[in-house]
């Protein structure tokens, strides 16, 4: 459906088209900067001392589970304790934002990854580090929207050459708040939310009971092969 609206431009076929820093676009669909629209963008932190190793803490989402709507390795969690996170004034996922792997990597190559949780997927509450950015436009529709904007050739080869000219590969706010993305003014930018909005949604939620599943299926598991349980 993206791919439909707002790369093949298919419902603006007899329209008039106009070059722009994103390409060829209809004429009748506005543009502006990230930096022009109501938004905050942050990132988390850690404790200098180091994370706590036991799963009783807060979960504290680092890049490497940065991976895509829906995609999540419970295996690399990393926790901060109560109290730090408690403390922590940025960097507190609310859910449905949209999550931005900030850096890391090999020098010289960077390739940015996003995703977006929410609704106990996949924790009902966590953090963010330092290696990741919280981007919210206040609206779940055009958060969702911007999610599928960002993996654009036109915003992947921005945010490519930007994080591949430091030593440390990375993007800062900056390089997020320069992008110039399709106006949620727009009536199909409007329309295409309210649509994948709901499905973003259900996508979440049955991440999370799948989880849940899982947890209870893994319980279980043990017990019925050792016959401690019968079916």
């Amino acid at each position: 459906m993206y791919k439909s609206w707002f790369v093949d431009f298919e419902p603006f076929r007899n329209d008039a088209f106009v070059d722009s820093e994103l390409g060829m676009i209809p004429i009748c669909l506005k543009t502006t900067k990230i930096s022009d629209l109501a938004h905050t963008i942050e990132s988390g932190k850690r404790p200098k001392g180091g994370i706590v190793e036991v799963d009783n803490g807060v979960p504290s989402i680092g890049a490497e589970n940065i991976k895509g709507l829906g995609f999540y390795d419970f295996s690399k969690t990393k926790y901060v304790s109560e109290e730090f996170a408690s403390s922590m004034k940025k960097g507190i996922i609310k859910g449905h934002e949209l999550l931005i792997y900030k850096d890391g990597g090999k020098p010289g190559y960077f390739i940015p990854n996003y995703s977006i949780f929410g609704e106990g997927f996949p924790y009902d509450h966590m953090t963010v580090n330092e290696h990741v950015f919280i981007l919210d436009f206040y609206d779940y529709g055009y958060n969702a929207f911007a999610y599928f904007f960002f993996q654009t050739d036109v915003v992947m080869n921005y945010l490519n050459a930007q994080g591949g000219k430091a030593a440390i590969p990375g993007i800062n706010r900056n390089d997020i708040e320069s992008i110039t993305i399709f106006s949620p003014d727009n009536e199909y930018v409007e329309r295409f939310g309210k649509q994948v909005s709901p499905i973003v949604n259900s996508i979440l939620k049955r991440c999370a009971e799948n989880r849940e599943l899982s947890i209870i299926r893994d319980s279980l598991l043990p017990k019925l092969l050792s016959g401690k349980l019968t079916c």
